[in-house]
């Protein structure tokens, strides 16, 4: 308990506190000045119930990013290992397969994990994460190859294309307000 100077008396253990009101259970002293406006409380509006179209859309449109990272991991897996070479030459391409594989997968999981955020209305950064390496990917390549001057159409080229162009779609319509007022008001 703190110490009061000599000559003062302690305050009462009722006595209401300028920092935290009065006691619980004891009437505080009345306050000068107009009375509150007393009114129904205000409602909060009701969050919408069914998911926006820009969801669903940035949802759609990351399945192929999905299925793309898939085969692509795998594929360049299966080359590595069919490459030639033996010893230690062999080992690294492996390895180097190995690696692109996993990052592939975690990307895969990463993606689908968020795609099911997003359906759900848990979170939209799970969707936004893999769509904006997905799309930041695709923009480094592209600038790449412009700046050496490579930037010719071949068929390949159209898969990467269409999958980096769709997941930065996708990320502009989880980023797009809509979806953030959904998001939002799913939180609360």
């Amino acid at each position: 308990m703190p110490s009061t100077p000599a000559g003062e008396s302690p305050p009462p253990i009722h006595s209401p506190s300028p920092i935290l009101g009065p006691a619980p259970g004891h009437a505080s002293s009345p306050v000068p000045g107009p009375a509150p406006i007393v009114g129904p409380p205000q409602s909060e509006p009701a969050p919408p119930r069914r998911r926006p179209f820009v969801v669903t859309l940035a949802v759609l449109l990351m399945v192929p990013s999905v299925v793309t990272w898939l085969i692509a991991g795998i594929g360049f897996f299966r080359a590595m290992m069919k490459a030639e070479g033996d010893g230690l030459g062999r080992f690294l391409v492996v390895g180097i397969g190995a690696a692109v594989l996993a990052l592939a997968l975690l990307v895969v999981f990463l993606a689908s994990i968020g795609v099911l955020m997003a359906w759900t209305g848990d979170n939209a950064q799970g969707l936004a994460v893999p769509a904006g390496f997905t799309f930041g990917l695709f923009v480094v390549v592209i600038v790449t190859l412009l700046m050496q001057g490579k930037l010719s159409y071949h068929p390949t080229m159209v898969t990467p294309l269409v999958v980096g162009g769709l997941a930065g779609v996708s990320l502009a319509l989880i980023k797009s307000p809509p979806a953030r007022t959904w998001f939002a008001a799913r939180r609360r």
